[in-house]
């Protein structure tokens, strides 16, 4: 329920700011016992490509931190979804919707070095390997990607983050981009 309303507000902002640019399409949310990021699609396909047997595939990354004079500074937490594969040659080509796309990729959270628990090995593990991470493709036009694990969410809110670096990576260099939205706290 937390959730629906929660794309509710996010699809009103898009439709106010369907002529804005890609910074202010950009999202960052705790939301309730939830951390979420929005990343704008530049354009939609009715046909997406992977494993194109070039790089980069695609990304979706998003860094928790601070955004202070033009420098982004993460405090240790990101999480993701991805494609790609180590062996392109032998990875045979795949198409479908954008839908089919996030669904395929893979999604994790991560620790950087900045992370004062990234030396930590269980702590490390534990959020690259059990973190549930969750994509999802609204109305076509951007694409949501959270986590409502509790130990992720609590890192993530180490030093209390302001923003959140978004990185869009797609093959079309014109479709990639970064942008570094407000984080901002959404009470249900």
């Amino acid at each position: 329920m937390i959730i629906r309303k929660f794309i509710l507000i996010v699809l009103s902002l898009i439709a106010l700011n369907t002529s804005a640019r890609i910074d202010d399409k950009c999202g960052a949310f705790y939301i309730k016992d939830s951390i979420m990021a929005a990343f704008p699609l530049i354009k939609n396909k009715d046909k997406w490509i992977w494993y194109k047997k070039e790089r980069p595939e695609y990304a979706w990354v998003a860094e928790t931190g601070f955004y202070e004079n033009g420098k982004f500074r993460g405090n240790g937490f990101g999480f993701m979804a991805s494609v790609g594969s180590a062996n392109l040659e032998n990875t045979p080509r795949k198409e479908g919707s954008l839908n089919e796309l996030i669904e395929f990729a893979g999604k994790n959270a991560f620790l950087t070095k900045e992370s004062p628990f990234y030396k930590i090995k269980s702590i490390n593990t534990s959020i690259m390997y059990s973190s549930q991470i969750s994509a999802k493709v609204i109305t076509g036009e951007l694409i949501m990607l959270g986590t409502q694990n509790s130990e992720a969410v609590e890192i993530s809110k180490f030093q209390n983050p302001t923003h959140m670096r978004l990185q869009a990576i797609l093959p079309e260099g014109d479709e990639s981009y970064v942008c570094y939205p407000k984080l901002e706290r959404i009470s249900p």
